[in-house]
């Protein structure tokens, strides 16, 4: 396998705190189903929590493989890993009838307390219902997918990996909503006859294919940052925005059309087979039949209405709530300075090299400032990867302010780079100068960089901050349920009334 080749499948970007909530989300899950399993539920076999498991693991693979990590570098990357959040995960994480599994997975304090009364909540149910019904669910689709592949918010996600994930969650949830009078998973029930879902997916199509084909036919570039990078594996960006136009339009085509072949074919069965599974479905639970509160279904109660030990199951919830959400909410303050969030600061060729040097936006702050270079063949824009890169800051009117380092790419996510920290110590104007050393041949090149002190004050905690409110609305909601109801007393009577009232009777 050619050098390249390989540091292109060796740049994985494993976001920390993602993974942590798809695993924690898969052992929740896998706790549900075995309990429903051990008490032979029929209703989520195991090729269910399969497809739910396959559904999450091609949600990580989306989020943390090469297809992230040169996102930024290449448009096709980009489509495929939108194809991937919005054609693949969802439809395989709804048809393992994830809603009931998770609950039951959950501790029995927090399913008692929270998520059953939640999912039966009139509130609730209206916004799903909303949410979930065909023609909702559609326009939802067909405007987050046009918004976010507008210029001006896909140049936001690209400059930065806070916008990026928020562009991906909008992809995730949306595709969820549209995938789900399509797959309709166990125990919702469907609002549309079946057939119904067929002219569904082709109108899902036809948004796809016109976007796609903007992209396609499109004369000249729609995101310009992708001629501002270098091109890493050789063809024009235009060429890019073309081939990622037509992965758009034939996968997503097939994500649509395929299913929409499947069930007109289940449409065109006997009525005798319709029937009966029409029958079928009546006889399965629903969450209008209160499954969610009652868990009447279930061999020996889903949730027992009364449990010895509920203190102990409090106090275990809260400790556990504690510790998962301090957890995450470390590894989500604490998944800053990646390569996402840098920006090409330098692109200029000397003598037989051609480098880009990529750092973060802005002014630097004193302190370690982390850059990363990239360093090809000026001739045939072949990526030098064993070409040694120095860097060396200098303080302008200070050369004795001098800060050395040098780059590889053990540390950098993408492994095409060579990354270093620099230590900038003090405010002021900086000149940073890349030596590159390849094979005799030998080239110098100089950055101006602009360095200030930070802001005092402390970076705004959101991770924590969204902890204690998540806590605060538990808390509330806990309280408003167990708050004490005072009965309503009737004035007592009086002796003269009482004695009144017992001679009207005798009489």
């Amino acid at each position: 396998m050619p050098p390249v080749s390989q540091a292109v499948l060796l740049s994985w970007s494993v976001p920390p705190a993602a993974t942590f909530a798809l695993l924690l989300t898969a052992l929740v899950y896998l706790r549900g189903w075995f309990l429903m399993w051990r008490a032979a539920v029929p209703f989520v076999p195991l090729w269910r929590a399969v497809s739910f498991l396959l559904g999450l693991l091609s949600l990580w693979i989306a989020l943390a493989s090469p297809l992230d990590t040169f996102s930024s570098f290449v448009l096709t990357a980009h489509m495929l890993q939108h194809m991937m959040l919005m054609m693949l995960a969802p439809p395989l994480i709804l048809m393992g009838a994830p809603v009931v599994p998770l609950v039951r997975g959950l501790p029995v304090f927090a399913a008692r307390e929270f998520a059953g009364p939640f999912l039966n909540w009139r509130v609730a149910n209206r916004v799903g219902e909303t949410l979930t019904h065909p023609v909702v669910a559609l326009l939802l689709m067909g405007v987050t997918m046009f918004a976010w592949h507008t210029p001006r918010l896909y140049e936001l996600a690209l400059a930065s990996s806070s916008w990026h994930e928020v562009e991906h969650a909008c992809f995730l949830l949306a595709s969820l909503v549209f995938w789900w009078p399509v797959i309709q998973p166990w125990p919702s029930r469907t609002r549309w006859p079946r057939w119904a879902v067929v002219p569904y997916l082709l109108v899902g199509d036809l948004e796809n294919t016109a976007l796609s084909a903007i992209l396609v036919f499109s004369d000249r570039l729609l995101y310009p940052s992708y001629a501002a990078v270098p091109r890493l594996f050789g063809f024009p960006a235009l060429h890019d925005q073309a081939a990622a136009g037509a992965i758009m339009w034939v996968i997503g085509s097939l994500a649509f059309v395929i299913p929409a072949i499947a069930i007109a074919v289940q449409c065109l069965q006997s009525n005798r087979s319709l029937a009966q599974a029409s029958s079928a479905r009546k006889r399965e639970p629903s969450s209008r039949d209160g499954l969610l509160a009652r868990w009447q279904p279930f061999p020996g109660g889903f949730l027992r209405g009364r449990l010895s030990g509920r203190r102990f199951e409090a106090i275990s919830f809260v400790l556990l709530f504690a510790v998962t959400g301090l957890c995450l909410a470390g590894l989500a303050s604490g998944a800053s300075g990646e390569d996402d969030d840098q920006v090409l600061r330098l692109s200029q060729q000397s003598g037989p090299f051609a480098v880009s040097v990529f750092a973060p936006a802005g002014d630097l702050k004193t302190g370690q400032s982390d850059f990363s270079v990239l360093v090809q063949d000026r001739a045939s824009q072949e990526v030098l990867r064993d070409a040694a890169v120095a860097l060396r800051a200098q303080q302008v009117g200070n050369p004795l302010k001098a800060q050395w380092a040098r780059a590889t790419s053990e540390d950098s996510e993408n492994k095409l780079l060579q990354s270093a920290a620099v230590n900038l110590p003090e405010s002021g104007d900086w000149t940073l100068d890349v030596e590159i050393q390849h094979g005799g041949r030998r080239a110098d090149f100089s950055l101006p960089v602009r360095v200030v002190k930070p802001a005092s004050g402390m970076s705004f905690p959101w991770p924590y901050i969204l902890l204690l409110g998540v806590s605060a609305v538990l808390l509330f909601t806990y309280l408003r349920r167990h708050r004490p109801t005072t009965a309503l007393r009737l004035p007592r009577p009086d002796a003269k009334s009482a004695a009144q009232n017992s001679a009207a009777n005798l009489s």
